[in-house]
C-alpha cells in the first residue's frame, strides 16, 4: 500500500513539473515587469559595437542618443517600424514608445551598431541598439508586438530574423497585432 502511495505521489509531482515549465515563458528580459511580453535577446552586440546615452524618446522608433564626443543625434531604429503616436495615433502607438523607453531608458548606455547606410532621407541616425543586459532593442521591440519588421534596401542584416520575430509575434495576437 506505502508503495503505491509513493508511485501516485511521485507521478503527481511529475505532472506539476511538466505543467509548470510549459507556463513558464522561455526567456524574458531581466527587469521584466509581470506580464510583459516575452523577448529573447537572440543577437549579441558585435564587439565594436559603439556606445551611446540616451537622451530622451520620441516614439517607439526613434529617440536621441549623445556619444561620447556629447554631440546629440536623432536615431532611428533600423529594421523596424511602430505604430505613429503623431500626428495620427495608430493603435499601440503609446505602448510602443513606452516599451522603447523601459528597454532603453534615459539616461542608460546602449551598445550601437549601423548597417551598410548610417542616415535615413531624414538624417536620422540608422542603429542596431543594445542594452545593458544585452537586449537586441530592435529584436525585443519585434518579438513583443511593438513594431513590424521592414527591410529598406541596403540596410536588412538582421531582417530575416526580425521578420521571424514578426511572424511569431503576429501568430500570438501580440501587441499590435490585436488590435
Amino acid at each position: 500500500m506505502v508503495v503505491i502511495l509513493v508511485v501516485v505521489a511521485l507521478a503527481a509531482f511529475a505532472v506539476w513539473i511538466v505543467i509548470a515549465q510549459q507556463s513558464k515563458p522561455a526567456a524574458q528580459t531581466p527587469d521584466a515587469e509581470p506580464g510583459a511580453p516575452v523577448v529573447d535577446s537572440g543577437i549579441p552586440a558585435p564587439s565594436d559595437a559603439a556606445e551611446m546615452t540616451v537622451v530622451d524618446i520620441t516614439d517607439g522608433d526613434t529617440l536621441r542618443l549623445r556619444d561620447d564626443s556629447g554631440a546629440v543625434e536623432n536615431v532611428r531604429l533600423v529594421g523596424i517600424d511602430t505604430p505613429e503616436v503623431y500626428p495620427v495615433y495608430e493603435c499601440f502607438g503609446d505602448e510602443a514608445e513606452a516599451e522603447l523607453l523601459r528597454l532603453a531608458p534615459i539616461g542608460s548606455t546602449l551598445l550601437v551598431d549601423p548597417d551598410v547606410d548610417p542616415f535615413d532621407d531624414y538624417d536620422r541616425l540608422l542603429l542596431y541598439l543594445w542594452n545593458g543586459d544585452g537586449t537586441f532593442i530592435n529584436l525585443a521591440l519585434v518579438e513583443g508586438g511593438f513594431a513590424e519588421a521592414i527591410r529598406v534596401a541596403p540596410n536588412d542584416l538582421h531582417f530575416d530574423e526580425l521578420l521571424a520575430a514578426e511572424d511569431a509575434a503576429a501568430r500570438a495576437n501580440l501587441g499590435m497585432w490585436s488590435c
